[in-house]
């Protein structure tokens, strides 16, 4: 699951492990946590993992700040 959305400017990307009060389920979509970041334009996405390998492979990359 993923979104397009437009608003916070400069977003770090940032990979984070879902809310523990449930707050961060999409529709009732559970995933392992998130990859998310924005322009200068406030132009921003936010991607919704499923699988806990991709997480990892993800935070092991040396690429993004890990939220955790």
């Amino acid at each position: 699951m993923e979104f397009i959305w437009s608003g916070e400017k400069e977003r770090e990307l940032a990979l984070s492990r879902p809310c523990s009060c449930g707050c961060d389920e999409r529709d009732g979509f559970k995933g392992v946590g998130y990859l998310t970041g924005s322009n200068e334009k406030g132009e921003g996405f936010t991607i919704w993992l499923e699988d806990e390998a991709v997480f990892q492979a993800v935070a092991n990359s040396g690429k993004v700040k890990v939220m955790v």
